[in-house]
């Protein structure tokens, strides 16, 4: 299963990182071509720019979590993976869901995930073998 970010989040990155990459091209490439000097410090700012438009372009191609074979995985740079049954406690928030494990903590931030992913990671958070008291999304029969 695919936890998706929300497009609204995707194009706004793509949006913002185009003209970021556009802004820190002029002042690295063009300014210093025609001040016959290296402005290192632009060169730097699209080299970053660049990086942050790669990133957007990822974001829109991979997902913010995936679930397979009992797994939970983060997909980005830092990659956290949860396995379901190691699961000791959740939380949801208004903004963010908090999937504790004894060693590690995955946070899922709620507004940069599609609602239809949402529904679909609380059907799987809801099956989990977890008292009520630590499963918020436990169904009681």
């Amino acid at each position: 299963m695919k936890i998706r970010y929300t497009k609204k989040k995707v194009n706004t990155n793509i949006i913002m990182s185009t003209a970021f990459v556009i802004y820190s091209f002029y002042q690295s490439v063009y300014i210093s071509i025609t001040e016959n000097t290296i402005h290192w410090f632009a060169c730097f700012m699209f080299i970053i720019a660049l990086a942050w438009f790669v990133q957007s372009i990822l974001k829109s191609t991979y997902y913010y979590l995936s679930i397979e074979n009992g797994i939970i995985k983060e997909r980005n740079s830092f990659r956290k993976k949860i396995a379901l049954e190691d699961i000791s406690y959740l939380r949801k928030t208004d903004d963010q869901y908090i999937i504790k494990t004894a060693k590690s903590e995955l946070v899922v931030y709620s507004k940069e995930v599609e609602i239809e992913s949402l529904k679909n990671l609380d059907k799987v958070l809801a099956i989990l073998n977890l008292p009520a008291e630590k499963n918020p999304f436990a169904v009681s029969p």
